[in-house]
């Protein structure tokens, strides 16, 4: 990994199925694919949404149904709160999602088996079958990114292990509680999907060993993500 600058970028592309999506909510990982460098369509996300009782209320414009080639996601903190915005995004096949640091310490780590010695949680898979996870630094400095390619369609889940102290912890597992403990999760939807649970494991009820508020972000993203690339 080269030296913690301003313009740190890493791009992934991932083989299996791609997620393209724009929703409200908020280790390396080993594989070799990693290398240096509103309307009646979609459902409507450039309105202010309630996803967490008040603490996930943002003005993100981006509708899902309608990929793009590219889109800027910002880690944020402001008092106790911490958001990817927007939450979920919607992306085209061979689309880039660029992760840039607003403010705080943040990641972003996928859900994944492979990712379980930075994310306990992990365990419950939210990323397509055959797909490797994706697992960034840990940005502090703002305008720090982490950027991914997404080749194959599907839905990917992912989350902050960043705890108030700064550093990687064990989420609601033990230790100090992470962003994801806080309902700081993301989605990522690539292309046009299939809604099967069975073909997209990140479109089934997230697991009880998840924390209470991002099992709701991510019930309320499912919801979201049907919803539109059903109109779509």
């Amino acid at each position: 990994m080269s030296d913690h600058t301003l313009t740190r970028r890493r791009t992934l592309a991932l083989t299996g199925s791609t997620i393209t999506a724009g929703l409200a909510g908020c280790v390396d990982s080993g594989t070799d694919q990693l290398t240096n460098n509103g309307n009646a369509d979609g459902a409507e996300t450039s309105a202010t949404q309630d996803d967490s009782d008040g603490d996930h209320d943002h003005d993100v414009e981006h509708t899902l149904g309608h990929p793009e080639d590219h889109i800027e996601v910002t880690m944020e903190s402001d008092d106790d709160a911490h958001h990817f915005v927007p939450h979920a995004v919607h992306v085209e096949p061979g689309g880039t999602v660029t992760w840039m640091l607003d403010s705080g310490v943040h990641d972003t780590v996928a859900y994944h088996p492979g990712n379980a010695a930075v994310l306990p949680s992990a365990t419950d898979r939210r990323i397509p079958d055959g797909t490797n996870p994706w697992a960034s630094d840990v940005y502090d400095t703002a305008g720090e990114t982490f950027e991914m390619t997404f080749e194959e369609e599907g839905v990917y889940d992912y989350t902050c292990t960043i705890t108030g102290h700064g550093h990687r912890g064990g989420g609601h597992h033990g230790g100090h509680q992470t962003h994801e403990s806080t309902g700081m999760v993301g989605r990522v939807i690539v292309g046009d999907p299939d809604l099967d649970s069975d073909e997209q494991p990140a479109l089934r009820p997230p697991s009880g060993e998840l924390p209470e508020a991002a099992r709701h972000e991510l019930e309320q993203f499912n919801d979201q993500t049907r919803e539109a690339l059903q109109e779509h």
